[in-house]
């Protein structure tokens, strides 16, 4: 006898049906202790803001950065994928992680003189710097989140679409992120303290990339076309250039007009996914993917030399093992390419 499953608690069994499984595993373990470290030291590490001894000698303050940057990478992968979202909510999500960290912990977003990134009183306008609050939006979500997102993927195909933690393990993470920007907004971090405006702004910023987040199709930012149509090297240049004209705008955008610097900064990811969008492809796009990164993290390659020179001990060895272990990702994401080619080609003959 057939059941008639048009009824309520059929619909729930046949959503449940169609949740995507949980990695489980020793692959799950694998993935969630990548992504926690590699999101804790790609950035910092590459830009100098925490030096790669820290490791040993802060340990307490490299537990900050693997509570910030992996707790909240794992957060926004696992929301992203229970709402059935991809890349563009990825994306906005990373714009509200930017918030937590830069606008409430380290308060870069909001001090004036004593922030990471120096005097920003040139730019400081109704209690917010506008320049640090477009580009580390920007250069959170682009980077400090995408990155380790995409290479723990092409790392683990495996994972793709699907969970590393339950609810429980969700809950974890989201206690551990908000601690530490609460810990580091109010006791360890900063001092300064922003007006009571600034905070109302900051929230509300952040809560717009939320809700963006959340109700954005799922088609947002998916490529147009079903393969990509442009060769590895573009992808490798458009890292490059992303990444460079970012650090240009960074370091001599101060040259123009405040607010014409804070909009180059919303410019640059508007055409650069322009272009992914148009020709990076639907399906096998993995090269297109990791030929970017491989051109973002190019640029860092001189300036970490020169940390290097100036006493950040191990910096450009960790530039190094970035890009050695990025372009074994692009070996074996051809080495796949190619294995999924011959087994479509044994299978056209054998039909």
């Amino acid at each position: 006898m057939t059941r008639d499953i048009s009824d309520g608690e059929g619909r729930f069994l046949m959503t449940q049906l169609s949740q995507p499984s949980q990695v489980t595993g020793r692959t799950r373990w694998l993935a969630l202790v990548f992504l926690l470290l590699l999101a804790a030291c790609l950035a910092e590490f590459l830009t100098g803001s925490t030096p790669v001894t820290a490791v040993f000698r802060n340990p307490v303050g490299f537990a900050a950065n693997v509570a910030l940057y992996g707790c909240g990478s794992i957060l926004i992968r696992e929301v992203a994928i229970r709402w059935r979202k991809r890349w563009g909510t990825i994306l906005l999500l990373g714009g509200a992680y930017a918030v937590g960290e830069e606008g409430f912990a380290a308060k870069t977003m909001t001090d004036p003189v004593g922030s990471p990134v120096g005097n920003q009183l040139y730019n400081h306008f109704a209690g917010i710097n506008w320049v640090p609050l477009s580009f580390l939006t920007l250069f959170h979500s682009a980077f400090s989140i995408a990155v380790p997102l995409v290479m723990l993927e092409l790392l683990f195909p495996e994972t793709k679409g699907r969970p590393l933690v339950g609810n429980l393990g969700l809950g974890i993470v989201t206690f551990a992120y908000g601690l530490t920007v609460t810990v580091l907004s109010q006791w360890l971090g900063n001092p300064y303290v922003p007006p009571v405006f600034t905070t109302i702004f900051l929230s509300a910023y952040a809560l717009a990339f939320i809700l963006a987040a959340y109700f954005v199709p799922s088609s947002f930012l998916r490529a147009k076309k079903e393969l990509r149509d442009r060769g590895e090297v573009s992808f490798y240049f458009l890292g490059v250039g992303f990444m460079g004209v970012f650090f240009l705008n960074f370091l001599f955008g101060h040259l123009l007009p405040w607010p014409l610097q804070a909009f180059l900064f919303v410019l640059l990811p508007v055409l650069t996914a322009r272009y992914l969008v148009n020709h990076a492809g639907k399906n096998g796009n993995d090269i297109a993917k990791i030929c970017f990164i491989l051109g973002m993290l190019s640029i860092f390659i001189l300036p970490d030399i020169s940390l290097e020179l100036g006493g950040d001990v191990g910096v450009i060895v960790f530039t190094a093992l970035m890009l050695i272990f990025a372009l074994l990702l692009r070996r074996q994401i051809l080495r796949r390419n190619r294995q999924a080619a011959e087994g479509m080609n044994k299978q056209q003959v054998l039909s």
